[in-house]
Parts: structure tokens; sequence; C-alpha cells
């Protein structure tokens, strides 16, 4: 079968169904991305990336030089069908080591990519085999693990979607991946951080220190804090380009839309709102939710998804952005035009997110996916701090990494992680392999 035509970037739900059920071997490439045909029992999908330094166009005009895999950004995106087992040959033709970490899979410990610890760094000119079996089903993605936030800044990082074998809880007739990111190019005034949420939406800070931060105080408690370490993030792009460069999303009345959010930012947390119509948030981090949550906007934080669908009722041309403070006008903004109406003029972006109804993880029920224990039950206390006075030690039960106290168990223990959060930023927790 031929691999269908892919337009804008969008894939329709017969377009991804023909991707998982066309036969025949190896993986091949559909627009921006690697989509893996079907295999029978037994077959390996091998899929061949390389990691090489690019110039790389944000807007027209601004070009940086970057870090790419297959010398796009974001990098391939990869569909695989859950279970299929991936052989992924990896090159590296940087001029210093890197690793790929596959961020939300269950892969074995030493395809797990991090450096020291279930592998060693792939050196410049060296090929890395990494093979896994792909599940669970979801939005997934890929990124560097070798000293990742300098990376991650240079792009490094690309989608994996891991369609599921059953029918999809919340069907959809049209599809979207965006990935979001920030960039410090030196070009441009420096967009405020956020480290607290989303214009306090959400966050570890609150109260009387919450509003000294975001008043009058900011800049001092941010030198104190370390703030000034912080890269000056001036253009936010959307799938690698920053608007007016940004690929529009076309879509046809009446269809449902699915888009599928990754931050693979580094620092900011991102509040994405779709002008004239309200979004449906269905999975958290590529996990089904039990019933979809209607919003206004999703604040997403770093290394977070969010599967999002909206009925595509209201014809015409709007913008789908980020209301974070400058983050729109720096290029996060990406226009969802509607078949028939390309020539209509959309409103622009309003900043903030005020009175708005803001997704948070309240608000929705996630489904019981663990299985049942064999184990003992086990519990952990985790307290987070660090960062002040201009420190770069962050702790977790005031201990600094690799000196902090392993949780240790075995093999069918069910464990319960209670984090609390004592310092003065919002920390992303990630756990690996599970």
């Amino acid at each position: 079968m031929a691999a269908p035509a892919v337009r804008d970037g969008s894939l329709s739900r017969r377009e991804v169904l023909a991707l998982a059920l066309a036969a025949g071997g190896g993986a091949f490439l559909v627009g921006r991305g690697a989509a893996a045909q079907g295999v029978g029992a037994g077959e390996v999908r091998e899929i061949h990336l390389e990691a090489r330094q690019v110039s790389w166009e944000l807007a027209p005009g601004r070009i940086i030089r970057a870090m790419a895999y297959n010398g796009q950004i974001p990098g391939p995106e990869l569909r695989l069908k859950e279970g299929e087992r991936a052989r992924i040959v990896f090159k590296n033709l940087l001029s210093e080591p890197t690793t790929i970490h596959w961020h939300g899979v269950d892969v074995p410990n030493p395809m797990d990519g991090v450096p020291g610890v279930t592998q060693k760094p792939v050196q410049p000119g060296e090929t890395f085999v990494y093979e896994f079996d792909a599940r669970p089903a979801g939005t997934r993605w890929y990124h560097t693990h070798f000293q990742e936030h300098r990376q991650l800044d240079l792009g490094l990082y690309a989608p994996l979607i891991i369609e599921p074998s059953q029918p999809d809880p919340f069907p959809f007739g049209r599809e979207h991946t965006l990935v979001l990111d920030d960039w410090a190019t030196g070009t441009g005034p420096a967009l405020p951080s956020t480290p607290e949420g989303t214009a306090g939406g959400r966050g570890g800070m609150g109260g009387m220190m919450g509003g000294m931060m975001r008043g009058g105080m900011g800049r001092m408690m941010e030198g104190m804090m370390g703030g000034g370490r912080t890269p000056a993030y001036d253009v936010m792009t959307i799938n690698g380009k920053a608007y007016p460069a940004t690929v529009p999303l076309r879509v046809r009345p009446g269809e449902r839309v699915r888009l599928r959010v990754i931050n693979a930012s580094a620092d900011h947390t991102h509040a994405i709102r779709l002008a004239g119509h309200r979004l449906q948030v269905t999975h958290t981090d590529g996990n089904p939710l039990v019933h979809p949550v209607e919003v206004d906007a999703v604040p997403i934080a770093p290394s977070e998804r969010y599967d999002v669908q909206f009925a595509a009722d209201r014809p015409g041309a709007w913008f789908l952005y980020c209301a974070g403070p400058g983050h729109a006008q720096a290029g996060e903004q990406v226009l969802v035009l509607y078949e028939g109406r390309e020539g209509d003029a959309p409103a622009r972006p309003v900043e903030g997110v005020a009175g708005l109804n803001l997704w948070h993880y309240a608000l929705g029920g996630g489904r019981d996916i663990l299985p049942t224990p064999s184990g003992r039950d086990r519990s952990y206390n985790l307290t987070l701090s660090g960062g002040m006075m201009g420190s770069d030690a962050w702790t977790i039960n005031e201990k600094r990494y690799p000196n902090t106290d392993p949780l240790r168990l075995r093999k069918g223990d069910r464990a319960r992680v209670r984090f609390s959060n004592m310092s003065m930023e919002a920390h992303p927790m990630h756990l690996h392999g599970q």
C-alpha cells in the first residue's frame, strides 16, 4: 500500500489507520515523520536516526546553529503500533557525546539512555542500537539525555507516537502534533521566566511569597535564587518555527480534531489556548483520562504532554497560541484554518489567563493501569529543596545526587511516593522506565 499524502503536517484519522495497516518492511518517511508500517509476528521495525549540527531558520532571517535528528527540528515523528518491536540504529555525527532517552516508554534498563547509569555516552562517530517493544500506547517523545539542558535547548528532541492496539477511547477525525520550545538567540528581549506556573495558575508557590515573586520583589528574589543563571530565552516556537513561519493547521468544518502537545522547553510553562474554541483534555502524559475535561486553556510544564480535542464548528481563521506573557509575540502562535476560509483575518491573541477555566490535575480522573501488586506496599516521602542565595544545589531529602538515598524495591512491589516542594520553583518530576 502506498504511503498516504500528508497535508501541512496533519493526518486525518483515515490516514493514521492506513499507516498502521500498511504492509511491507522497514520504516518510511512521511512528511516530517518516520511512520512505521505493519509488521508480522516476530519481525522488527528498523529505523535509522542520526544527530548532527545544522543551521536552522526559526523565522525568516533568524538562523541559528542547532543540533537535530535527521536534519530537522523537531526530529522525525516516529509512529509505532503498540507492542511492535523497534530497533533504532542511532549514529552520532556531533562533535560531542550524546544519548537518546525514550520518554514515557517502558524500555529495558540498558535502552533508557542515561549516560553513566544505563549506558556509556555515544561518542562522536559511534553508532548505538536501541531496541524495545513499543508500549504503552500514547503521545511519547524522545530526546537527548547528555548535558540535556544544553542539547535540548539546541533542538535534540522529537515526537514518538505509539498507536493503541485497541480502539481509541476518544475518537477523532484529524490530528496534529505540536512540539513547543524556547530559544535563547540573543536577537530580542528576554521573556519572563515561568518557574512557578503560568501567571500563578499553579505551581509550588502561593500566598504572600508567590505574590512577592510576581511583584516588586521579583528581580531581587530571582537573583537570590539563582534566577540570573537562566538563559535569556527570546524566541518561542511550535514545531521548530516561530510565527509567521509556523505551518498552519488545516481542518474541515464538522471534524473532531486531536492535538498532541509536547513541551520540549527547558524552562517555560505554556498556557495553550485556541481562540473561539473550548478544548477537551483527553490524555495527560500520553495516558487516557476516564472522561474528557473541557477547559479554556491548558498549562503545560516542561516535559509534559497533553492530548486535547476540539470540535471544528466555528469556520474561519483562528490562532492557537500560548497566553503566557510575551509568548505569542515571541512566535508561539499558529493559525488554525478552516477549509475554504484561508482569506479570513484572525483576531490577535489575548495575553493572560485571568478569568479563564484552566486545566489542573484535580479536574481529571486517571484510569487504573497498574497491575495488582504481588509484593509489598512501600511508601517514600521526598522533600525537594535548594536554589537559594544563588546556589545551584538542588536537593532531595537534603542530599544531592549521587549522594541521594535510592528507593529500593523488589519486582512486584507497589510504591507510593509523596513529594513536598520546599523550594521556590516548580519541579516536574519524571520516573524513568516505569
